[in-house]
């Protein structure tokens, strides 16, 4: 049985692609250029954002190691001021030496003395004031003898 004619162009007919027509072939080809635009831009701004992310990174560790170092020599100065004031406090200790018996006794006399002197010109006042009042020298006289 031969083919028909008729029906092997209909079959030829269904098994050929589509005619695509001008305007979607540009608008297929636009939305192509759009989505390889879009990729490119992406891409570039992931890029730039991971430029930034590196770039803040570094000034953070730079920042850091300021920091360290600064406090490094901070802690430096303070233990430069403590030790100079531990060999200070021991020059100082070490300076004074042992206590001297004899200089405490020298400091007690003197005390005593000014003491002394303090209570004699007060005994002094009271007695000048009692002859003025009597009239009679209140001298102390011996005691346990009446004058």
């Amino acid at each position: 049985m031969p083919e028909d004619p008729q029906e092997r162009r209909r079959r030829e007919i269904e098994a050929a692609p589509p005619e695509t027509s001008d305007a979607l072939i540009v608008m297929q080809e636009n939305a192509r250029k759009i989505r390889e635009e879009s990729a490119r831009l992406k891409a570039e701004r992931d890029k730039q954002e991971q430029f930034q992310r590196d770039r803040q990174a570094a000034h953070e560790r730079a920042a850091r190691q300021v920091d360290e170092e600064v406090r490094a020599q901070i802690f430096l100065r303070v233990m430069q001021t403590q030790q100079a004031r531990e060999q200070e406090k021991l020059q100082a200790e070490a300076s004074l030496g042992p206590p001297n018996p004899q200089f405490r006794n020298t400091q007690l006399e003197l005390e005593q003395e000014a003491g002394r002197r303090t209570l004699a010109r007060h005994r002094g006042e009271r007695a000048a004031s009692v002859e003025k009042e009597t009239g009679k020298d209140s001298a102390p006289g011996t005691p346990g003898f009446k004058t």
